[in-house]
C-alpha cells in the first residue's frame, strides 16, 4: 500500500507568504495617497493669501442698470463685488459679455485669473415686470366708468395702432394709473398718459395711448336648439358682452324675465334672446286635473278639480268642481295648482282650520 501525499514546493509557499504582503503594502500606500488628496483638494481653489480662487458663475439675471463683478464672478473680495463693470441690456432684454472682457476687468482690479471652465461668452438678462394691453385696458375702463358713471366691467377699449405695453423693473409692483385723460363720450375715442410710479411726476414706466372705449351690454345666447314651447333652463343659456349700439333694448340680458318662459317659436343656437322670443309657461293646461286651495281667513279647503282652460301664473281661469259641478274663478298659483280667495266679512274670533 503506497500513501500520496500532495505538498507544495518550500518556493510556492514563500512566493505566496510575499504576495500578500505586498498586496497589503500597496493597500495602505492608495488609502494614504486618498487621504491626502481628501485633505487637500478644497485648498486647491485657494490662493497664496488663503482666499477662494475667483470663478466665472455662468449665465446671470441682473435686477439693475449695471452688471457688477460680484454678478459675473464668484468668490471675489466683498469691497470688489459691488464694482459695476458693464452696462446691463434694456428691461426685459438679452445680451452676452465675452469672457476675455471680464477676465481683462478682473486683472485691472487686481484678481487672480478666474477659472471659466471653457465659457467663451457669459449671457446677461435684464429683469422686468411686463405690463401688457389687458392691464392698461382694466385701468382706462376704470377711469373712463368713472368719469361716465358706468361700471368698468361694461367698457370695452379698443387699441388704435399698436397695442401698448410697458416695462418696469420687478419692484414696481403698483397697479397702472392714468393721466391726462382726454375722454369724447359721443364718439368713445379717448388719448391718455399710463404709468407706474408713486405720482405723475415720479413715473418709472409710461405709454401713451389712443383707443375708442365701447359701452357694452349682456345678452343670453342660447347654447343648443329649442323648439316651440320648450321650457327655457340657465344650463341653454351663456352670457356674452356685445357693444351696445348694435344690440335691441329687448334682447339685453338685464331686461329678460327668464322665470317659467318657454320658447315662443323655434330658436336656432348662437340666438342672442329677445323678449319676443319667449312666453310665459303655462302651469295648468286644459281638461288638466288641478288642485284647488280654498282660502278664508279661518278655513282652508282642499279639493281635486277640472281646469277649463290654461293659464300662467297669477292667471284667472275657470274651474269646476266635480263633486258639486260648480265652476269657480280661480288663480294660477303653481304647477297645476289654483287658489279661490273667499270674500272677508269682517274679523272672526276663531281659530283657523286646516281641512283637506
Amino acid at each position: 500500500m503506497s500513501l500520496d501525499h500532495r505538498i507544495q514546493p518550500l518556493g510556492a509557499q514563500r512566493c505566496a507568504r510575499i504576495g500578500l504582503g505586498l498586496i497589503a503594502r500597496v493597500a495602505g500606500f492608495i488609502l494614504a495617497i486618498t487621504l491626502v488628496v481628501a485633505l487637500t483638494a478644497p485648498a486647491l481653489a485657494i490662493n497664496g493669501t488663503g482666499e477662494p480662487e475667483p470663478r466665472l458663475r455662468g449665465d446671470v439675471t441682473v435686477d439693475s442698470d449695471v452688471v457688477t463683478i460680484g454678478d459675473l464672478l464668484a468668490d471675489v473680495p466683498d469691497d470688489v463685488a459691488d464694482i459695476a463693470a458693464f452696462r446691463a441690456p434694456d428691461l426685459g432684454e438679452d445680451g452676452t459679455i465675452a469672457t476675455a472682457r471680464i477676465l481683462a476687468a478682473a486683472e485691472q482690479l487686481g484678481l487672480r485669473k478666474p477659472q471659466t471652465f471653457g465659457r467663451s461668452e457669459v449671457h446677461i438678462t435684464r429683469a422686468a415686470r411686463e405690463i401688457d394691453e389687458n392691464e392698461i385696458a382694466a385701468a382706462l375702463a376704470e377711469a373712463i366708468g368713472t368719469h361716465a358713471g358706468k361700471p368698468s366691467d361694461a367698457i370695452e377699449i379698443r387699441f388704435e395702432g399698436r397695442s401698448p405695453h410697458m416695462r418696469v423693473p420687478p419692484h414696481a409692483t403698483g397697479a397702472v394709473e392714468v393721466t391726462d385723460l382726454r375722454y369724447d363720450p359721443s364718439s368713445g375715442r379717448l388719448a391718455a398718459l399710463v404709468y407706474i410710479g408713486e405720482s405723475a411726476s415720479r413715473r418709472i414706466g409710461q405709454a401713451m395711448v389712443t383707443a375708442r372705449a365701447v359701452t357694452t351690454v349682456e345678452i343670453a345666447v342660447l347654447e343648443r336648439p329649442l323648439s316651440r314651447g320648450d321650457r327655457i333652463e340657465a344650463a341653454d343659456l351663456r352670457i356674452e358682452r356685445r357693444p351696445a349700439a348694435n344690440i335691441p333694448q329687448d334682447a339685453w340680458y338685464s331686461g329678460l324675465d327668464l322665470e317659467e318662459r318657454v320658447a315662443r317659436r323655434n330658436l336656432a343656437a348662437g340666438h342672442a334672446l329677445r323678449s319676443g322670443d319667449l312666453a310665459r309657461e303655462n302651469l295648468v293646461d286644459r281638461g288638466q286635473n288641478v288642485m284647488i286651495i280654498y282660502r278664508s281667513r279661518n278655513l282652508t279647503l282642499t279639493m281635486r278639480g277640472t281646469a277649463n282652460e290654461s293659464g300662467t301664473r297669477g292667471q284667472v281661469i275657470a274651474v269646476t268642481n266635480p263633486q258639486s259641478k260648480r265652476v269657480l274663478q280661480a288663480t294660477v298659483s303653481g304647477q297645476g295648482q289654483v287658489t279661490v280667495d273667499a270674500p272677508s266679512f269682517g274679523p272672526v274670533a276663531a281659530t283657523p282650520r286646516i281641512i283637506q
